[in-house]
């Protein structure tokens, strides 16, 4: 049996840009399996992207109630460990406390809700949930942003006085 972490997605589907970058940065290290999820809204194109990256189409679910419905009745050892959330911002809040009220582990893209309140009662779910929470900040994996940091910490580009950073999209 595979000793890699069993991922679930939602969102991330066809013409997703973070799904993309999402899956390569789970591929990186052979440390994840993706094993299902909820693509997208509509059904049919969940299965179609399904079976255009692999992924088993028996795993992919309507929604994130049948998501959650379905794999708890699977043996806990073939379930989904954890589950990444891509999907639009708004979505984010409710569905990873979803997701942590019913045991599992969660990656959430940023950000992990839409105001301070909601951000307050996941804080206290995390905690009492005791389930891993993990927010996304996707550029850290860059190769360069993990050079201009090494070289930042090492005082090799002396004492720092300005960043001016754009994000092209």
């Amino acid at each position: 049996m595979s000793k890699k972490i069993k991922l679930g997605i939602l969102g991330g589907g066809q013409n997703s840009l973070i799904g993309g970058l999402h899956r390569i940065a789970s591929a990186m290290f052979d440390q994840y399996q993706l094993v299902g999820g909820v693509f997208n809204s509509k059904y049919e194109d969940s299965i179609t992207f399904a079976k255009s990256i692999g992924v088993p189409t028996q795993r992919v679910y309507q929604d994130l109630e049948e998501l959650i419905a379905c794999e708890l009745q699977l043996p806990k050892d073939e379930r989904m460990q954890v589950v990444s959330v891509l999907t639009p911002n708004f979505l984010h809040f409710s569905m990873v406390k979803f997701l942590l009220e019913n045991g599992f582990h969660v990656i959430c893209e940023k950000p992990m809700a839409t105001t301070y309140e909601e951000a307050k009662i996941l804080h206290k779910l995390v905690i009492e949930s005791k389930r891993v929470f993990a927010l996304t900040h996707t550029y850290t994996g860059y190769p360069m942003i993990r050079q201009m940091r090494d070289m930042v910490l090492s005082g090799r580009l002396g004492k720092i006085q300005k960043v001016d950073a754009q994000y092209y999209q």
